[in-house]
């Protein structure tokens, strides 16, 4: 699959439109992710979906000073989870139902830091097999500074 860039907040990230549209009922699902009554992580973090489609995902992370670690800088934990999660609804979109699958493989570039940065996420799906699917993530600042990046395999 051939992945066209284009600058979003000043961050080269794929074009979403080269990914497929969900269907209505698809989108509804994903515009709720996180924001349940449920006490899950992606809500914990504070991470907001910012557009999904067929093996495509972009999430935000408002700053918070709570975010950081002893040194000033944004915790990698934070870089990690944002890599992470992101692909999460780009693997999940490929599928008309829900079921389960999860990160079994994931290799993390640290580039930069930031110490008080909103962060914009984005994670797609490189190549979809009969039991693993491929992904890439990266995270930057709104202001357009590359922080991190990410090759994960989840296990459907």
């Amino acid at each position: 699959m051939t992945v066209l860039l284009v600058t979003l907040d000043g961050v080269a990230l794929p074009d979403p439109s080269s990914f497929e549209e969900l269907s209505d009922h698809q989108k509804a699902l994903w515009a709720r992710y996180g924001s349940g009554n449920d006490p899950l992580f992606v809500r914990l973090v504070g991470l907001q979906v910012q557009e999904v489609r067929r093996d495509y995902c972009r999430l935000a992370l408002p700053f918070r000073p709570d975010l950081l670690q002893a040194g000033g800088a944004i915790h990698g934990g934070v870089l990690t989870t944002l890599l992470d999660t992101s692909c999460v609804p780009a693997v999940g979109s490929g599928f008309e139902k829900a079921r389960p699958y999860s990160t079994i493989s994931m290799h993390v570039q640290f580039l930069s830091s930031s110490t008080d940065a909103d962060l914009v996420a984005a994670g797609w799906v490189t190549r979809r097999g009969k039991s693993i699917v491929f992904c890439e993530a990266e995270v930057a600042t709104t202001g357009g500074k590359t922080l991190a990046k990410g090759a994960l395999a989840f296990k459907i």
